[in-house]
């Protein structure tokens, strides 16, 4: 038997959806109830304000990353060493995801309460790129998750587009810096 999909959950993923074609500010409880044909007064019940329904959007996304981080990797952050969890990120980020992932990861920059939750999936899966680096290996590791980053956005701000080949190749080179502890060149 396949598991009911929560109202609150079909109206997040409405949500999300209704900011990919429009943006944010068209999620509204009028765009929102008319594309999940929830009443205004149910969609309250789960999202008192707005403010409340965007700070749900991000939560889901950063729980919908994180549960993706923990596929890859087998085990949650907790359990995985440094390089583990180095591997996982650049796998799922290594991908070209939808432009909302991307979106929400810019719209999470407005309101602390936003980048709350991947503020937290952050801190468990990679390093702080804030702090500064003591040495070879404090930089490999920022400059691991740069690279991660950069393929993750690099085609939804550019026409020039990655090829899939190069961008296995990129995803492979990282992998095996990874692999090696630092000895296979990165560039």
């Amino acid at each position: 038997m396949v598991p009911r999909i929560s109202k609150k959950t079909t109206a997040l993923e409405a949500a999300l959806e209704i900011m990919e074609k429009d943006g944010v500010s068209a999620v509204t409880y009028d765009s929102l109830a008319q594309a999940t044909g929830m009443s205004k007064s149910g969609l309250i019940y789960h999202f008192p304000t707005r403010h409340d329904l965007l700070v749900d959007c991000h939560r889901y996304c950063a729980a919908r990353w994180e549960e993706e981080l923990v596929d890859i990797a087998g085990a949650p952050a907790s359990a995985l060493d440094l390089r583990q969890r180095q591997r996982a990120l650049v796998i799922s980020m290594g991908k070209n995801d939808p432009v909302i992932e991307l979106l929400m990861s810019i719209h999470s920059q407005q309101h602390p309460d936003y980048s709350a939750p991947w503020d937290e999936v952050d801190s468990r899966w990679m390093p702080d790129p804030g702090a500064e680096s003591d040495g070879d290996e404090d930089f490999a590791r920022i400059a691991i998750t740069v690279l991660s980053t950069g393929l993750w956005v690099h085609d939804h701000i550019t026409s020039r587009n990655l090829s899939a080949h190069n961008r296995e190749l990129l995803t492979r080179r990282i992998l095996d810096y990874i692999d090696s502890g630092g000895a296979s060149p990165l560039i």
